[in-house]
């Protein structure tokens, strides 16, 4: 899932031209990669150490982290959350209203404790109730602006901790569940996690939500012509999750972009009755 920057830009310049009507929205993806690019060498995050007892609970299906766990550069956060703020006044009247309110109520050290509690819900629904903003929009702006250094203690983690062998549907990382998936050309199934962008390798015929094995009940749609970018169906428990198949692409997709710019199959899901179990931040 590492590509440079330029790899990407190519990427978008190319989506762009093919589904015009996602450019604001891959504008502002491109403005948040280059908030992020421009931070990358001066990340401060310390050196992970691992629990002893790790591959004891890996084997029981425990992920290595916490969300809590993570290493955060607290300050550079802060930098990205105030950086990503101000170009979002340009994307929807609501998101300027809610940059407005919580650049006008939290200082830095309020936003420090934010960064901090991030994996904290109660105080989340708090600052939320409290300065009376769109709760999906501060947790993306969380997200975006704790996701480099979450990025790299996976990095980290990956040359320590064999992940191979770890099929199950939720991320071997953090636990969190994938926020989409994509078929390879070996034909094997990777999904990618919502929140710590781990990519693994888990079961291509099974539900990864509820592990439903049964056939009958597990099938997919896609848009007419475009069998690539599909939906995976779940009739047991009622969810979906989309899935790239690159076999039928003639380049090698970026999971995010692909997420991004495949919407209206979410829509297409959602009026069929079937949930997606992790939201993309993307859908504001």
């Amino acid at each position: 899932m590492n590509k440079t920057l330029d790899n990407i830009k190519e990427q978008i310049f190319s989506i762009k031209e093919n589904r015009p009507e996602y450019v604001k929205i891959l504008d502002f993806y491109e403005e948040i990669l280059k908030i992020h690019e421009s931070i990358k060498n001066s990340l401060n995050v310390s050196e992970i150490k691992l629990r002893k007892d790790l591959l004891d609970f890996q084997k029981e299906g425990f992920p290595v982290f916490n969300k809590h766990d993570f290493i955060l550069d607290i300050k550079t956060s802060v930098k990205i959350f105030r950086s990503v703020c101000e170009i979002s006044k340009n994307i929807t009247e609501k998101m300027k209203e809610n940059v407005q309110i919580i650049e006008s109520a939290l200082e830095d050290k309020d936003l420090e404790e934010l960064i901090k509690k991030h994996y904290d819900e109660s105080f989340i629904k708090k600052v939320v109730k409290d300065l009376q903003i769109d709760k999906t929009i501060l947790e993306f702006f969380i997200h975006m602006s704790i996701l480099p250094s979450i990025n790299k203690n996976v990095d980290e983690l990956k040359d320590k901790v064999d992940l191979t062998q770890w099929m199950r549907g939720y991320c071997p990382i953090c636990g969190s569940l994938p926020q989409i998936s994509e078929i390879k050309e070996s034909g094997k199934r990777y999904f990618l996690c919502s929140f710590c962008s781990y990519y693994w390798h888990g079961e291509r015929l099974k539900c990864p939500f509820c592990e439903n094995r049964d056939h009958n009940k597990l099938h997919y749609f896609y848009e007419e012509g475009k069998d690539a970018y599909r939906i995976d169906l779940c009739d047991n428990c009622k969810q979906y999750i989309k899935t790239i198949d690159s076999r039928k692409l003639n380049h090698d997709p970026n999971l995010y972009l692909e997420d991004i710019t495949t919407l209206h199959l979410d829509i297409l899901a959602i009026t069929q009755g079937y949930k997606r179990p992790a939201p993309s931040p993307w859908g504001i």
